[in-house]
């Protein structure tokens, strides 16, 4: 059955605060969504799945910028960096970045559960058997090294480098973005771009404009100007996607399955 809707929302800075904490009502609004027959979906930039958000009322999970995502016991795709061109990138680190003192280097793999980082004294070896990678993350404190890693890993073939801060970066596969996420799971779904809500509140999140009947903007982005809402903060989303299902919530139903 078609969803009525499909709820796609970024979680840090979006779902939950600068302590990394929900907002008060958030949790219930989803499930309002969820029993109004709407699909939920998180799209984070986050390459584990934090336990935080077990048990949450979500259809899907995706991380690592789209690069993976999962409904229920099911991955619908995993998009991982190809490992030539994983072991070109690793090429482009100093010896002192990869060791344990550098610290800033992980691995995000296919399995939420396995992150291999810099700190562990096993590293060395473990990165070079690494299999299904879908994120490498780099940060340090000197901003003149990461500009230059930066434009190096830019060269390499099929990625993409993300500014993630800016003490870090990250590499990804060129396919692997937000808004391809929230295109592909939407036409996997059945759901058109006018029941499309999606909530965001950086320059990752732009991406998914374009595929967004409604955009929820949180915060002041500039990335995100084009947005056909705005909240100031994560604790005043709950009560706009509470006004938007109870604007709507007749509307979704009787869309049902068309």
């Amino acid at each position: 059955m078609t969803p009525t809707a499909l709820l796609a929302l970024d979680l840090d800075g979006t779902l939950l605060d600068a302590a990394g904490q929900p907002a008060p009502g958030l949790i219930s609004e989803l499930l309002g969504w969820s029993e109004a027959g709407a699909h939920v979906a998180v799209i984070t930039a986050r390459g584990g799945k934090t336990p935080l958000i077990n048990g949450w009322p979500l259809h899907s999970v995706s991380r690592c910028y789209g690069a993976w995502l999962q409904t229920a016991d099911t991955v619908r795709w995993s998009r991982t960096l190809p490992p030539a061109t994983l072991q070109m990138a690793m090429a482009r680190l100093n010896r002192w970045e990869l060791n344990t003192s550098g610290g800033g280097t992980i691995l995000v793999t296919e399995d939420p559960r396995d992150l291999l980082r810099s700190s562990d004294p096993s590293f060395a070896a473990q990165w070079r058997e690494a299999r299904g990678v879908l994120k490498l993350a780099h940060g340090q404190p000197d901003a003149a090294r990461l500009d230059e890693v930066q434009a190096q890993w830019s060269l390499l073939p099929g990625v993409k480098v993300i500014r993630e801060r800016r003490d870090r970066l990250a590499l990804v596969r060129a396919d692997a973005c937000k808004g391809s996420a929230v295109q592909a799971l939407a036409a996997q779904l059945g759901v058109p771009r006018g029941r499309i809500i999606v909530a965001g509140d950086g320059s990752a999140d732009a991406a998914m404009l374009p595929h967004a009947g409604t955009f929820i903007r949180v915060g002041n982005h500039p990335a995100l100007a084009g947005a056909t809402h705005h909240v100031p903060a994560p604790q005043d989303l709950p009560g706009l996607l509470g006004a938007l299902r109870a604007e709507r919530l007749f509307t979704l139903q009787g869309q049902r399955g068309t």
